[in-house]
């Protein structure tokens, strides 16, 4: 990578970068040697995918980036950010939105650390722009408005509802709050955490069948399309923190869960009511049968 014009080209970005409240300007890097859907955003702050290899990691330090930030379950990548210099913060946050413990970590990254930071989610579309659009936020470099449009370019799809509403109704905490410690590892298991969240997406989503595949009286805030696809969400997660030294017969039993959960989600995009009151049942019985064979 020549970079060189890397950097002569994100100069580019954040010389053109909004003031508070104006529209962000994106750019998606297209060398392989950096990080996957690139975001320039005002303040220092970008976001993107996770990076892959020592290559990527190498582009950020030269960038300017000291600090990494994850908000995906995963465990961070230490060893590859440290070997360039670069700390690793780790705040993770589910697709199903950006709860009060994280929304004041990210607080508390802005008012304590220096800038250029890199935030991350996987693919660098959903959860890490909701992250760093509220990381602008809380710096004061971007009011409700013009973060939500942070998350428009970045391709967020507006079934992760909980992401969208909580950028837009992000209230930065006052200066005498209680912030959490900023970890490099975060104390969670992902593959459970993964497993718990899409459990509590399978009982939204049954609620969603019972009032005939609308949202709940009880709980309107629950669109069946959003609620399907955090469940197939949930199960690719589940799937990819799995342990390294799980049975592979496990492994094919989620993969089949994931791919009934897929067409679900498509049913209910499509309106298809009736092939959905179908693969419901089917991913009761898939996910009902894994847990008999390898839950206990």
């Amino acid at each position: 990578m020549n970079i060189s014009w890397f950097r002569t080209f994100i100069a580019i970005v954040f010389l053109s970068s909004p003031a508070f409240g104006e529209t962000p300007t994106d750019s998606t890097a297209t060398d392989s040697n950096v990080p996957h859907n690139l975001l320039a955003l005002p303040g220092g702050i970008y976001c993107g995918a996770q990076p892959e290899g020592d290559d990527q990691f190498k582009s950020l330090a030269e960038l300017g980036v000291r600090t990494v930030v994850s908000v995906d379950g995963a465990i961070p990548d230490l060893a590859s950010a440290e070997a360039h210099g670069l700390r690793y913060i780790h705040i993770p946050i589910g697709y199903d939105g950006v709860d009060e413990q994280a929304g004041l970590s990210i607080a508390r990254l802005v008012r304590e650390i220096k800038g250029p930071i890199y935030v991350h989610c996987h693919h660098g579309q959903h959860r890490g722009p909701a992250a760093a659009a509220i990381a602008c936020i809380a710096g004061g470099f971007a009011d409700n408005d013009s973060a939500t449009e942070i998350l428009r370019r970045a391709g967020t799809s507006d079934n992760y509802a909980g992401l969208w509403r909580d950028v837009a109704a992000y209230v930065p905490p006052p200066e005498d709050a209680e912030f959490p410690e900023l970890v490099s590892v975060a104390p969670v298991d992902s593959f459970v955490t993964a497993m718990a969240n899409t459990g509590v997406a399978m009982e939204h989503l049954r609620l969603c069948q019972k009032a005939d595949w609308s949202s709940p009286e009880q709980h309107p805030d629950l669109v069946p399309t959003q609620v399907a696809l955090l469940v197939r969400e949930g199960l690719h997660e589940s799937q990819r923190h799995a342990p390294d030294d799980v049975d592979a017969r496990f492994r094919e039993s989620m993969q089949s869960s994931n791919d009934i959960a897929a067409q679900l989600q498509a049913a209910l995009q499509a309106n298809r009511t009736g092939d959905a009151d179908v693969l419901i049942g089917r991913l009761e019985t898939s996910c009902s049968q894994c847990h008999r064979d390898f839950r206990n």
